[in-house]
């Protein structure tokens, strides 16, 4: 049997990332697996993956990497080359709306590193497509997936406006416009409310002071949660809006079509290739606050866009499971 190594972050706190998910499921399904890191500092994480990854990699038949790039790229990139030089069969799983940035801010290191894997594989069309035209190799995608039967659903129709944004506090999720396109709602539905879910960044302030400053009401920050909070208080909202400038392939948004809830989010990234437009989502321009009240005040008044965005999103859901991606792992893993 292939003994692989798997190496992804594993917060203990928060949501579990997905290369930490394929890990386990990969287990239950009888592979051989070992997880690395459970560090929960960068540098404690950057120590972990070098100090143990050179110790554990000769004893594994394939290094299975996700790659984030940025800081992080230092290790993986490490383990990368380290696998190739031991003969030892390496696939990358790239994640990350920022990689296309990273790969244009270091093109020649991130050719090197790359080419040295096996097998290089992305989510999404998205990342294939834009780091392929960067000159990069790119032999396939696998969707990230979540447990459907995990996720509670309530079908939407009549909605209240009880918002729920995710992303946490960084600038490049802008949770700023949350806040901004809320105030415009407000004025027309007082008793609106809008909870702010995530962990605590450089915007923390920020949205603070803008709360006071808008004079908005009804706003509750929470931090992190537990993906058990996450589903209860999915089903307590009734529209969940995603702000980010940059993305990827948001679960946020599979689970957020699981539970039910219309979604108004930006147009960036790999969103466009994720969600159709007024199909199972709406799409609007980043940073275009009042394009964003605009459309969740149209949802409220509008039961038909609100049913058709909430059943089409639980069926898209229904793509993204791990009975639907196993297939892809499983064939990935006996062709390397």
């Amino acid at each position: 049997m292939k003994k692989i190594l798997v190496i992804t972050p594993c917060p203990q706190n928060g949501l579990p990332t997905q290369g930490f998910i394929i890990a386990n499921r990969l287990r239950e399904s009888g592979v051989s697996i070992c997880i690395l890191s459970k560090a929960q500092s960068s540098f404690m994480r950057f120590l972990d993956m070098v100090v143990r990854g050179f110790l554990l990699v000769p004893f594994h038949n394939i290094v299975f990497i996700n790659v984030y790039g940025e800081r992080a790229f230092v290790y993986e990139s490490f383990l990368i080359l380290y696998s190739h030089f031991l003969k030892k069969i390496n696939i990358v799983f790239l994640h990350s709306g920022l990689m296309p940035d990273f790969v244009k801010r270091w093109p020649r290191l991130a050719k090197i590193v790359l080419v040295r894997s096996d097998l290089v594989l992305a989510p999404n069309g998205y990342l294939q497509e834009v780091l392929t035209e960067l000159g990069l190799r790119i032999d396939g995608t696998i969707p990230n997936f979540i447990d459907l039967g995990q996720y509670k659903f309530r079908k939407r129709a009549i909605l209240k406006p009880r918002f729920l944004y995710l992303r946490g506090f960084w600038s490049i999720y802008n949770p700023e416009m949350a806040l901004r396109a809320f105030s415009l709602i407000q004025k027309k539905h007082p008793n609106a409310s809008l909870t702010m879910v995530g962990r605590e960044g450089d915007c923390s302030d920020i949205c603070r002071k803008l709360v006071l400053e808008l004079k908005l009401s009804h706003v509750n920050f929470v931090g992190l949660i537990k993906k058990i909070e996450l589903i209860e208080l999915a089903n307590d909202h009734d529209i969940h809006l995603h702000t980010n400038r940059v993305e990827n392939m948001p679960v946020s948004i599979i689970e957020m079509w699981a539970c039910g809830l219309p979604i108004v989010g930006t147009n960036v990234g790999g969103m466009p290739y994720l969600i159709h437009h007024e199909i199972d989502g709406i799409l609007v321009e980043s940073d275009n606050f009042s394009e964003m009240a605009d459309s969740c005040i149209r949802l409220l008044a509008d039961s038909d866009l609100a049913c058709r965005l909430s059943s089409n999103g639980r069926r898209r859901a229904g793509e993204f499971t791990w009975e639907a991606v196993r297939p892809l792992w499983m064939k990935a893993l006996a062709e390397s």
